[in-house]
């Protein structure tokens, strides 16, 4: 083969490939694109607490239950400075289920912390999540349960203040002798009912 045959294929060769390659483009090949790396969500940490014993108290009358589930003893916060000297804040993970048998919402003061195995005719209940509390303990993280709705479960918190001496505690359920309106239980008495679960580290 001469040299000038020998380029001319060498041309023919060159321009057979790009036409070869103009021809897949133009059949809509799609180049690849790498796999984007999905972003990690954000993971909320749970605030510092203590497990406890989990404790259920079960109300059978109205079916509202309550377990215990974590507590702090050592928590600070600019509320600390807002109420008497020689208080404590104690805060107590539940777990809240409103029972339906009788409809309507459940409030968290069903619950109370107490210094353990005190003489509950002489302390109030209820005081619950209060007005002096519950701000700081939503900045924290230690989110305050509210209303529940009836066959309702939150899980959240309870807080109270106590004596700064106290290191031992209960939560004690209690509900009074209440009468139902409306529907056609209306009229109807509802016996009260009390119970104590000890607060306990979890070993």
């Amino acid at each position: 083969m001469t040299f000038a045959a020998a380029r001319l294929a060498l041309v023919s060769t060159l321009v057979a490939a790009a036409l070869t390659l103009s021809g897949c483009a133009g059949m809509g090949g799609v180049e690849a694109q790498p796999a984007e790396t999905p972003t990690p969500k954000a993971t909320i940490a749970e605030p510092p607490s203590t497990p406890i014993v989990e404790q259920t108290v079960t109300d059978e009358l109205t079916g509202t239950s309550v377990t215990t589930l974590a507590m702090v003893t050592d928590f600070h916060s600019a509320a600390n400075a807002s109420v008497s000297d020689g208080l404590q804040a104690v805060l107590v993970k539940v777990r809240f289920t409103a029972g339906d048998e009788y409809g309507g919402a459940e409030r968290p003061t069903l619950v109370s912390i107490t210094d353990r195995g005190v003489n509950l005719d002489y302390v109030s209940l209820g005081l619950t999540n209060p007005e002096t509390l519950a701000p700081a303990m939503t900045a924290a993280g230690y989110t305050p349960i509210n209303s529940v709705k009836p066959g309702e479960t939150v899980t959240g918190w309870v807080g109270a203040w106590l004596r700064d001496d106290y290191t031992q505690f209960d939560l004690v359920y209690d509900r009074g002798e209440s009468t139902v309106f409306g529907g056609d239980q209306s009229g109807e008495k509802i016996p009260p009912f009390q119970q104590i679960a000890p607060l306990e580290p979890s070993e």
